[in-house]
């Protein structure tokens, strides 16, 4: 257990790294805020029945009660009364709606927890407690849609701890191209965009939409600058490098006292 508590205080420092508005933010650790969500977890323990919770995680006799009460737990900040000073929500007259962002594998804890919210706000609310969601995409592995990526697989990802010369010998070794097998295929056909994990990782981190456009009809045609594997990865290599090293000079300033500063409890409205 302490080893993953240090573990959230470390992920606590990558998101204040991010640039969040402090003002507006609070982080917050379950095994010790879980006190002030109890009232709101009980309720929803009360609502969902084994039988649900079997149906839609699958467990079985083998799981643990962890297992099977971690929904609830998973489900309780969806309501405003889980923050009774953090959102001033005293009680469940509260109004206030969630809209939650997530992957598709969290999905499953957010449907059972719609079809439950009534139970848990006042008949008054005008969305009956229903947290809404965006479901953000996952990005390719540097494999490709047929590998996952997994920390214990050092070369499927780019990690914020990763040095510049790192950066450049992942992408450059492991990034699958969609490029051509030789120079004439390439400036004849162009790249196949959809499979290159160079392009694909340019689409999500790349602000300038101009450049990104550019990159996409050149590479994928073989022509002009961008028209070779090489000269996107390298574009690709720029970026990140500077992304990262950015991330990692903001995150040293992060000590331990700064996120026992952001998971203070205090009025954020």
């Amino acid at each position: 257990l302490d080893y993953f508590r240090s573990l959230t205080i470390e992920n606590a420092k990558d998101i204040i790294a991010c640039g969040f508005d402090f003002d507006k933010t609070f982080l917050f650790s379950d095994v010790d805020y879980v006190g002030r969500m109890y009232p709101t977890i009980v309720r929803i323990w009360k609502s969902v029945t084994q039988n649900q919770v079997t149906n839609i995680f699958g467990f079985d006799g083998q799981a643990n009660i962890g297992k099977v009460a971690f929904p609830a737990i998973q489900a309780a900040p969806s309501f405003p009364t889980a923050f009774p000073v953090v959102l001033n929500a005293k009680d469940r007259t509260n109004k206030m709606a969630c809209l939650i962002p997530c992957a598709i594998d969290q999905d499953p804890y957010f449907r059972m927890t719609r079809d439950v919210a009534h139970k848990l706000v006042d008949k008054h609310h005008p969305l009956g407690g229903k947290p809404a969601l965006i479901h953000s995409k996952f990005f390719p592995p540097l494999q490709g849609a047929k590998g996952k990526m997994s920390s214990s697989d050092g070369n499927s990802a780019v990690f914020l701890t990763d040095s510049p010369e790192l950066i450049a010998k992942k992408i450059r070794e492991h990034a699958f191209s969609g490029g051509r097998d030789t120079k004439a295929e390439q400036l004849a056909m162009g790249a196949n965009l959809e499979v290159d994990v160079s392009y694909q990782w340019l689409r999500f981190f790349m602000e300038d939409d101009e450049e990104l456009d550019r990159i996409g009809r050149e590479y994928g045609s073989g022509t002009g600058e961008f028209w070779s594997t090489g000269l996107v990865k390298a574009r690709l290599i720029q970026l990140l490098q500077d992304l990262v090293m950015e991330h990692q000079k903001r995150r040293a300033l992060v000590t331990n006292d700064v996120v026992q500063l952001w998971m203070k409890e205090r009025c954020l409205v």
